[in-house]
């Protein structure tokens, strides 16, 4: 008779430490040290007799710069991928929250972060009164705002069109709905997540700029932040070259940190969960990864959440309890369209609601007329919401608001409407950056609305802006996806190509586009170049990562055993039949993906792009994203609930009209179901 005696080393005692662990554990110490430096600073007092915030464009503080946004980042990407398994589950799962949710996001990703952030500063500073962690929760939804949207999306459609062979061995497996989502869905959709939340990181600096410097009501001057990205919008508005030279040289160092420590490991790791039936010949790696493989120190320390977690899937199991049919019987299908009638008019009459209450904010509770008569606009004649011009006015008789606004109708009102303009009065209305009417006088006899209010003229404006916007977003979206899909193929069939890459095109996505900024007003006003054509590239420079990321990761999701399929058939590379049959279909999901929230971003970015200084020159590019830069003013108002309203309707009906249909035809015809 045979023995099996276990091994040797079985039986000695586990040990909680490895030779790994040197380099693990002080690492470890190092990150939590970081981590109390920036909430330590985050959290100082911060109230109405606090001097104004101000960042140094001395290079040795771009360490210190750089550890708070990465950690603004670092919640904001936490936040995100919450907001994402909850959002995009309840989407994906459910078809009446379907037609609600996911209208919501195509509107929220369009809307700029300016807008966001005119609305929430005042909420954080109210909610963390006399702490800097309103200001700094302020930047941090902003951040958020311009990472989740992708992320949300790719997970949404990964839900969609998880194969149904799949769905039937999860049902044949007797999987909870819990346990489903762990052990199928998420996994399915890790590749597309993960890529698409490297790009979310990346292109979320693009907006740290913006979101890293506030505009506080009550103070003449923005709040900087201390971070990288007010480092940058300081060293824009100063001219400081070597500054903005430093800033880049601090953000490739930044991003080559994360890759390394972080996405490259993440990486690496999940390419256990492609879908395929044949292994692929080169596999991603990552020194990194290796390191926590190895370390006993990480195990000891995620022994307990693990053994917590799998409890709590093993709690959830179904038992004898009954599952879900895949296919609902046809007299189930027969009541849900009732069903979904009273859902649709229920959406109906909130739809009905939203629109009668954003009216009266808008235009006024006279809806823009005033006995029977059209009320023209009021414009705001400090169009540059600079303090010294709102001083002079105020000098001169005319009420100013507390953001600086001198409006139109307040003129008349101290002119004795046009006819008596006094000394002081008529010098300010000829001074610069004072938008003056031609006729004072002619102005004041009209009717016009009041001080901020929206005159319905105005409402026709704003929407010929948006249909010139979205004219500029989809020539440069289209002119985007036919440069970079042939090079996203051609790094996603060489894996470890992609892996070598990776850090460069987080860098290039990850590179502030607000940088390159001047050097185009230098380019446009030395060669006497037309704004309205070559400020538009300005839009996708920061957003056509999305889709060279998204299809990295849809050509490294194709399955091996496909592409030893098209081999065996004799379809040449880069032939037509090959694009056709093979590359076009493989990642033609993960194309929708990107264009749309590619084009979502572009939206986003003309508020920056259609506007844009450098030194004493400005150049302004007719358009939707110019509106509203032109009447933001530091806190929410008529006119800018106006802008991004016109904006989210053009960008909900667009993607009604093209990127919905292209998402159906991903989930029917180009699904690996």
């Amino acid at each position: 008779m045979r023995f099996l005696l276990p091994a040797a080393g079985s039986l000695k005692p586990e040990r909680y430490f490895s030779r790994w662990d040197f380099v693990i554990i002080p690492l470890f110490m190092v990150l939590l040290a970081l981590l109390t430096i920036a909430f330590k600073g985050a959290s100082r007092p911060f109230d109405e007799h606090t001097p104004d915030l101000l960042v140094s464009l001395d290079p040795v503080h771009l360490p210190y710069y750089g550890l708070r946004t990465i950690f603004r980042m670092l919640i904001a990407v936490l936040c995100s991928l919450l907001f994402t398994f909850l959002y995009a589950t309840v989407a994906a799962k459910s078809r009446k929250a379907e037609k609600v949710l996911i209208p919501i996001l195509d509107f929220l990703q369009s809307l700029p972060i300016l807008g966001f952030l005119t609305v929430t500063t005042t909420i954080f500073l109210g909610l963390f009164h006399g702490n800097m962690l309103g200001l700094e929760a302020a930047s941090i939804f902003a951040i958020f705002t311009s990472q989740v949207w992708n992320m949300t999306f790719s997970f949404y459609h990964s839900l969609v069109t998880v194969p149904k062979e799949l769905k039937e061995a999860a049902a044949v497996l007797r999987l909870s709905a819990w346990q489903k989502f762990w052990k199928l869905e998420v996994p399915f959709s890790m590749q597309g997540l993960i890529w698409n939340t490297m790009m979310s990181v990346s292109g979320g600096w693009f907006f740290v700029v913006a979101s890293e410097v506030i505009s506080v009501v009550g103070r003449d001057h923005s709040q900087y932040l201390p971070g990288l990205g007010s480092y940058i919008a300081l060293a824009i508005d100063r001219g400081n070259i070597p500054a903005m030279v430093y800033a880049a040289l601090a953000l490739l160092l930044l991003v080559l940190l994360y890759d390394q420590l972080a996405f490259r490991p993440i990486v690496a790791w999940s390419d256990k969960f492609k879908f395929e039936q044949s292994g692929a010949q080169e596999k991603p790696g990552s020194w990194m990864l290796t390191l926590i493989q190895r370390s006993r120190f990480l195990h000891t320390l995620a022994r307990f959440p693990a053994t917590l977690f799998e409890r709590v899937t093993l709690s959830t199991g179904r038992g004898d309890r009954p599952g879900k049919p895949l296919e609902q019987p046809a007299t189930t299908r027969r009541s849900a369209r009732w069903t979904d009638a009273l859902w649709n008019g229920v959406i109906l009459l909130g739809f009905v609601a939203f629109a009668w209450m954003l009216a009266h904010y808008m235009l006024g509770p006279s809806l823009g007329f005033a006995n029977g008569r059209l009320l023209q606009p009021n414009p705001n004649l400090n169009t540059g919401m600079t303090p010294e011009v709102a001083r002079q006015f105020q000098q001169a008789g005319v009420t100013v608001g507390q953001d600086q606004t001198v409006y139109l109708s307040n003129v008349c009102a101290a002119s004795k409407q046009g006819t008596q303009i006094s000394p002081a009065l008529n010098m300010t209305l000829h001074a610069s950056g004072v938008a003056t009417p031609a006729n004072l006088q002619v102005r004041c006899a009209e009717a016009m609305t009041e001080p901020g209010q929206v005159a319905i003229a105005e409402i026709g404006e704003a929407i010929g802006l948006g249909l010139l916007t979205m004219l500029r977003v989809a020539v440069m979206i289209v002119i985007a996806a036919l440069i970079w899909v042939p090079v996203g193929v051609w790094i996603g069939l060489r894996p470890r190509l992609a892996q070598s890459i990776q850090p460069l095109a987080q860098f290039l996505a990850a590179f502030p586009a607000n940088l390159l900024f001047p050097l185009a007003v230098v380019l446009i006003a030395h060669f006497s170049l037309n704004p309205e054509i070559w400020l538009s590239p300005l839009i996708v420079l920061g957003t056509q990562w999305y889709i060279l990321f998204n299809v990295i990761a849809g050509t490294l999701s194709i399955p091996n055993d496909l592409k030893e399929s098209a081999r065996v058939m004799g379809l040449r590379p880069w032939g037509w039949l090959w694009w056709k049959k093979l590359i076009i279909p493989g990642v033609f999901p993960s194309l929708v993906t990107g264009g749309i929230t590619a084009s979502g971003g572009s939206w986003n970015a003309s508020i920056v792009a259609e506007v844009v200084s450098w030194g004493s020159t400005t150049l302004v590019a007719t358009g939707l994203g110019a509106f509203i830069a032109r009447w933001s003013t530091g806190e929410f108002n008529p006119h800018v609930a106006l802008g991004m309203l016109i904006m989210g309707l053009l960008v909900l009906t667009f993607n009604r009209l093209l990127w919905r249909r292209l998402y159906r035809l991903a989930e029917e015809r180009f699904s690996l179901a």
